[in-house]
């Protein structure tokens, strides 16, 4: 098989065009053809996103060797059917040890750099009051089983902050929304948020795994992040436990409710201020991630609508570029 022949990601080729790229297998689907024999349907991804392929021949061969999140050497075109982009097939092979291969290219990963995180929160760390609380998270932090993947995990699979360093990208976003809500409501307990915003997700470092693609692990699907968190927690807790025990049960209840809804997988709700401003916000900047990449992803391609989003049950809005026609005809400012 040839060598790459494309710089471009799978969602930046054009319909038409030709490519030899590596990319990951995120979902493996066998139909069946009108005559009963099997073909396999492929969803291939990088970082820009996934476009799925049929795979007719040798069926028995390939679903031997392929597996959800292998890297392929995939040679084919870009068609379309159903009004959707899709890759037809023209070679397929695992990529060997020795092959190029870019992993840069396959998970996208976080604007901002690991250091920069790292800073943001031990700043953050630093700003709680209650001695306990901040030893706790302080050693908690500096633990390398938790501060290493907790800079270069994702928040999510698909839908938010679904890229390398997403996770703590989150939480440090979250935590400075949260000391800003404090300016409106000032009963609200600031080390509790801090530490609420900071924690609140870290199951997900036992939730998912992103070595190719991100995906869920086995504990991941069987337990989910909520209940692996608190497992996480009370486990560190045994070793550092000098943080009074009614300040502790408020810490775990905004990692169990932040959820919101048990409909969303919390096992319990809100039962105090700052869980429903941490469970709020949490969904704010979840949502406005989510909407802000696909509504660029759809302006990047002059498309004033994006694509059915199934998990909104709607299409995104995207318009024109923000504030295009937005001079007055004279070049003077006015207040109408």
């Amino acid at each position: 098989m040839p060598q790459p022949t494309t710089t471009k990601l799978l969602r930046e080729l054009e319909v038409g065009e030709k490519f030899v790229e590596f990319v990951a297998i995120r979902s493996i689907n066998v139909r069946q053809k009108r005559d009963g024999s099997p073909y396999l349907i492929l969803d291939f991804a990088d970082k820009s996103g996934r476009m799925s392929g049929k795979l007719w021949e040798q069926v028995e061969e390939f679903r031997k060797v392929l597996e959800v999140g292998k890297i392929v050497k995939l040679s084919g075109a870009v068609t379309t059917y159903q009004d959707q982009k899709e890759v037809t097939i023209e070679r397929l092979r695992l990529a060997k040890p020795e092959d190029p291969v870019d992993r840069s290219r396959l998970i996208p990963a976080s604007e901002r750099s690991v250091e920069e995180m790292r800073r943001h929160l031990r700043r953050l760390v630093e700003s709680v009051e209650q001695s306990d609380l901040r030893s706790f998270l302080r050693r908690f932090f500096d633990d390398p089983d938790i501060s290493d993947p907790y800079f270069t995990a994702p928040a999510g699979k698909l839908w938010h902050h679904a890229y390398l360093g997403g996770l703590a990208e989150h939480s440090l976003t979250l935590a400075e929304i949260l000391m800003n809500i404090t300016e409106i409501y000032p009963e609200a307990n600031k080390d509790l948020l801090i530490a609420g915003a900071l924690l609140h997700d870290i199951g997900k470092l036992e939730e998912y795994n992103w070595h190719v693609t991100i995906d869920f692990t086995d504990r991941g699907r069987l337990i989910g992040h909520i209940v692996l968190g608190q497992q996480i927690l009370e486990e560190h807790r045994k070793k550092d436990p000098a943080v009074p025990q009614e300040l502790w049960n408020q810490v775990i209840h905004l990692v169990l409710s932040h959820q919101g809804t048990r409909e969303q997988g919390s096992p319990i709700l809100p039962m105090t201020l700052e869980a429903i401003l941490l469970y709020s916000a949490d969904e704010m900047d979840s949502k406005a991630n989510a909407f802000n990449r696909i509504i660029q992803r759809s302006r990047e391609s002059g498309q004033k609508w994006t694509e059915y989003v199934k998990l909104m049950e709607r299409y995104l809005y995207a318009g024109e570029s923000p504030w295009s026609g937005a001079e007055s005809g004279d070049g003077q400012d006015t207040l109408f």
